[in-house]
């Protein structure tokens, strides 16, 4: 017989080496040699960078770095390290009696490989907007029909219920808190009855303390606690959790903020050090949620490129929202200018979402994303 060679998906490994008849009690170790990673350890002095590169070599591997760092002429290093899982624990280990904050670095190498085995069925964050102006042209005004459109929610299979009365789209005004706690309360005091898990889409903390004595769960900042210097202090006085997300400017002036060198890892730094500066408050890890901010300060191809390399935010360690839904980088790939076309293809992203592990998808139609978990579910069982 011919021998045949085909390439098979690494995320199937174990699956594949017990179709093969391999040891079943050894699967599960033995798949560490054929699952590989790659991370980026930023800000290292040359001899740290050093001492990583030459353990890598040592365990049939490598790292990348700074080509001055070698010859002393670069004070700090990035590094790319890159390995089969069982490489990446070997590291780790021998790295752990090293010196030189070497020790931490292993620890963040296994938190990393931790990680890697993470597998969620993520939550569906259904959008409900008590606003004239939404950009998506679904706002709601009346309270029993937003009050409908939440049980709709519900029934096509979302957990959470978002609600916002200020519209966060590009050039939008902001509203007057008073406002914004007149059409938000009743919906929640009514839908809070239902016990529905309720999000808050608001800027403001006045709106916050109010809506979370009311019962509400979750916070949604879109400014990353930029906008209201007072929220952090509305936070810390209940156990209930924050979405932090990634902005710069406000609504009105995002659009001329779209400036990066390094796209990713700028955005990564930045929601790193709120959840550095949230944790200085008390804020356990559990009850932060963040958000890259999907289409604030951030062109078409900006926003595909952060999709692109979206798995890279679970290594905050913390749980990761996105929010696409009808977003216009998705709308600049059809001329056909209609929800229903841009729910489609909010699906598709959805989907990829799904399989890079976010936890919490914000999207108007929870049908279609309901269906795209369902269909992959079908893929990974």
């Amino acid at each position: 017989m011919q021998f045949i060679v085909k390439r098979i998906d690494n995320k199937n490994i174990s699956n594949e080496l017990e179709l093969i008849g391999f040891d079943k009690s050894y699967v599960i170790e033995a798949s560490k040699k054929h699952s590989y990673m790659t991370l980026k350890i930023q800000n290292l002095p040359p001899y740290t960078a050093t001492i990583i590169k030459q353990t890598a070599l040592s365990k049939g591997t490598d790292a990348g770095l700074h080509r001055d760092v070698l010859m002393h002429k670069k004070e700090v290093s990035d590094l790319i390290l890159s390995g089969t899982i069982k490489q990446l624990k070997e590291i780790s280990k021998s790295l752990s009696y090293q010196p030189f904050n070497l020790k931490e670095i292993a620890l963040e190498i296994d938190k990393e490989i931790e990680l890697y085995y993470k597998k969620n069925e993520p939550e569906i964050m259904g959008i409900l907007n008590l606003t004239e102006d939404s950009f998506s042209r679904d706002g709601i005004l009346d309270i029993n029909t937003a009050i409908k459109k939440a049980e709709t929610l519900i029934i096509e299979g979302a957990n959470i219920i978002d609600l916002g009365a200020e519209s966060t789209r590009p050039n939008a005004n902001k509203i007057d808190v008073e406002d914004e706690i007149k059409r938000l309360k009743p919906v929640v005091g009514e839908l809070k009855k239902s016990g529905y898990i309720l999000s808050i889409d608001t800027r403001n903390h006045k709106t916050a303390d109010i809506m979370l004595n009311s019962g509400a769960d979750i916070i949604n900042d879109v400014s990353g606690l930029n906008y209201d210097k007072e929220m952090i202090n509305v936070i810390k006085n209940y156990d209930k959790e924050i979405v932090i997300m990634h902005s710069k400017g406000t609504p009105e002036n995002m659009d001329e903020l779209c400036k990066y060198d390094n796209l990713a890892d700028e955005i990564y730094n930045e929601l790193y050090k709120k959840i550095e500066f949230l944790n200085s408050k008390g804020i356990e890890n559990k009850r932060i949620i963040i958000d890259t901010g999907f289409g604030f300060a951030k062109n078409i191809e900006q926003n595909f490129e952060l999709l692109k390399r979206i798995r890279e935010f679970n290594s905050l360690n913390v749980r990761h929202l996105a929010g696409v839904s009808r977003k216009r980088f998705l709308q600049s790939l059809s001329d056909d200018k209609n929800n229903e076309e841009f729910d489609n293809i909010t699906m598709l992203a959805s989907f990829y979402l799904i399989q890079n592990n976010v936890d919490i998808l914000r999207v108007h139609n929870v049908k279609k994303t309901k269906t795209a978990i369902e269909f992959y579910k079908k893929l990974t069982c």
